[in-house]
């Protein structure tokens, strides 16, 4: 798998679906993730209720897995043993970190100015 291919995918992903969850709000979600590591169902609901959550994982994976596809083993991210969390892959959150540092808004009518 091309993770930077992949973190870039889902970046634009994120951007072009911002007006389901707010773009800053989604790339806070995944920064954190990919950050930490691994992360509680709880942790990522102080990121919005259970439906923004998912939404923003959907949309990481329809960009990195396509869609109707559910990562479980070697996807992005896979559930923890306990099944308490999620645990991300560490070649995608190294990536995504890496993408992230260099960012610029990719939202129409952001940035440039």
């Amino acid at each position: 798998m091309d993770w930077g291919a992949a973190a870039y995918r889902a970046r634009r992903q994120i951007a072009a679906r911002a007006r389901i969850v707010p773009e800053q709000d989604a790339l806070a979600l995944i920064d954190v993730f990919a950050d930490r590591g691994s992360v509680t169902i709880a942790e990522l609901r102080r990121h919005g209720p259970a439906d923004v959550v998912a939404a923003v994982l959907g949309h990481v994976t329809t960009a990195v897995h396509g869609r109707g596809h559910v990562p479980v083993r070697n996807g992005w991210y896979r559930r923890d043993e306990t099944g308490t969390g999620y645990v991300i892959d560490p070649g995608f959150a190294v990536a995504w970190r890496a993408a992230r540092a260099c960012d610029a808004p990719l939202s129409p009518g952001r940035g440039a100015g």
